[in-house]
């Protein structure tokens, strides 16, 4: 009879579907998925960060870029080898409870700080391409990021409470707490839905000035002109490449993350296949972690030059 029931209770949690019934070619693709994640990933995050400790005069853009690159290497650093341990199992035999909760501590809030960064760059590359300035200057960027973070840790501070180890080790969330998880999880949900709308809203506004910007020079100097057709080209450049930023965040991890929220805030038991597609999902945000980066160096011409003169600084010491 005891059998019987933890294997109820197992069956019961989100994961143990995948574990059960999914096949193991499967759950081998995820964990190579977030090992390929956190191999470029990191590099990739760290190489942004490095490469903003040497702009000596950064603007409000990239300290917002700097704090996301940073939320991601912390995400990839907590979650990336939690997740592993996860589904090869090995989480069930040492890992304590508490590590169970700080992971879906770190995961919720590296995930609320990522949205609204992306929402403050939206605004600022909006004001950018519509003003020829940005809207706040480089010190108040550089506070922003870190309130933002601070209130991201407060809002992921119920993962505290809401998940746990079971007795067989499974990292899962309490479904005696349901109800305050359907509160946390609709804030959550709100917040995706508000940030997002202002980020599409912004980037969709910017379309006609991103298509006619470098069309129409301020002067009849030549000179002048050639001065600000190159500006104005880097400015754009760099709008398109925070903008796809925005695009990879959505798909890979926004809106995949609100069918998690919402599945998950109902408390309901919907079933094996939806069940392994939440798992899958609540994963594929890894892709926004290594994207960025490979992002960056793609489209900014910027980034690639800054790149490149710091390993030709390290050749020559």
């Amino acid at each position: 009879m005891t059998n019987d029931t933890n294997q109820i209770a197992q069956n019961r949690i989100p994961e143990a579907p995948l574990r059960t019934l999914t096949p193991d070619g499967f759950v081998h693709g995820l964990i190579a998925f977030i090992a390929l994640a956190m191999l470029l990933g990191l590099p990739g995050n760290v190489l942004v960060v490095l490469v903003h400790r040497r702009i000596k005069t950064p603007t409000a853009t990239d300290w917002v870029v700097f704090y996301l690159a940073s939320c991601d290497i912390c995400s990839l650093v907590v979650c990336g080898p939690s997740y592993i341990l996860k589904m090869t199992k090995l989480w069930n035999n040492f890992m304590p409870s508490f590590l169970c909760s700080f992971h879906f501590t770190i995961l919720h809030t590296c995930f609320i700080a990522s949205t609204c960064l992306i929402t403050v760059v939206a605004v600022v590359r909006r004001s950018v391409m519509n003003t020829n300035r940005e809207p706040i200057s480089a010190r108040t960027s550089k506070l922003i990021g870190p309130i933002v973070i601070f209130v991201s840790i407060g809002l992921g501070s119920p993962s505290f409470i809401l998940t746990k180890n079971t007795p067989s080790g499974f990292c899962y969330y309490d479904n005696q707490k349901a109800q305050l998880q359907t509160i946390v999880y609709g804030v959550y949900l709100l917040i995706i839905l508000i940030s997002n709308a202002i980020t599409c809203a912004c980037y969709v506004s910017i379309i006609p000035k991103l298509r006619n910007a470098a069309r129409v020079a301020p002067t009849d100097s030549d000179i002048i002109n050639t001065a600000f057709v190159r500006i104005r080209r880097a400015a754009i450049k760099a709008t398109i490449c925070l903008a796809l930023v925005s695009v990879v965040f959505f798909f890979s991890t926004a809106a995949p993350l609100t069918v998690v929220t919402v599945l998950n805030a109902s408390n309901h038991n919907v079933g094996v296949v939806v069940n392994t597609l939440t798992f899958f999902f609540s994963r594929l945000y890894f892709i926004n972690t290594f994207a960025n980066p490979l992002i960056y160096f793609w489209i900014n011409n910027g980034f690639r030059q800054r790149v490149r003169s710091m390993f030709q600084r390290n050749r020559v010491t």
